[in-house]
């Protein structure tokens, strides 16, 4: 037995504003507007954790090659990265960047898959001190590989190009995750 919709008697103010009109439409119809409401936002808190989850992860991949990079420039003679300290501060930055954000990575993922936050605080302040190690090591290395390259081009100032510009990466996708992770600190604050 289907169930029909029974006209109650409701009144509303007319368009007009003078007074009360009596109206006989079924109740369903009366608070339609009350169920075609659109819900509220979801938190947008997953979205962030899942956009910090791929920052991490690029950097974990992108200083991976650049360690990758630095460590084969093993060319003899003045074409090895150990003779330079701005390429062995490079090679230690990187190396760093890369198991600190796989790390990071890991456990965000983690973190998402069981539903519960950390401490946003831990991984801002994480995100900024690794990508001001990357930073400062692209920026040392950048100066004599200009002047290498001024000389000569070959394999070994084509790889520390490459190495010192996925440092420069990887610190935007750090620096982009610690400037999310001091949002969700902000967030949480008020």
């Amino acid at each position: 037995m289907a169930m029909v919709p029974t006209p109650v008697e409701t009144t509303t103010m007319s368009s007009s504003g003078k007074g009360y009109v009596a109206t006989n439409k079924p109740a369903a119809q009366h608070n339609k507007a009350s169920y075609n409401a659109t819900p509220p936002p979801e938190d947008d808190g997953e979205a962030v954790e899942g956009i910090v989850l791929v920052l991490r992860g690029g950097a974990a991949a992108v200083t991976f090659v650049a360690v990758a990079l630095v460590a084969s420039c093993r060319h003899g003679d003045w074409m090895e990265f150990a003779r330079y300290p701005e390429y062995r501060y490079l090679l230690g930055a990187s190396a760093m960047a890369c198991v600190y954000s796989a790390a990071q990575a890991l456990r965000n993922f983690r973190r998402m898959r069981r539903g519960y936050t950390s401490p946003a605080f831990l991984d801002f302040a994480g995100d900024q001190m690794v990508a001001y190690g990357l930073i400062t090591a692209s920026s040392a290395a950048l100066p004599i590989t200009i002047r290498m390259r001024s000389a000569v081009i070959n394999i070994f100032t084509d790889a520390m190009t490459a190495a010192i510009s996925l440092g420069f990466i990887a610190f935007a996708a750090l620096a982009l995750s610690a400037m999310l992770s001091g949002f969700r600190i902000a967030a949480r604050a008020y």
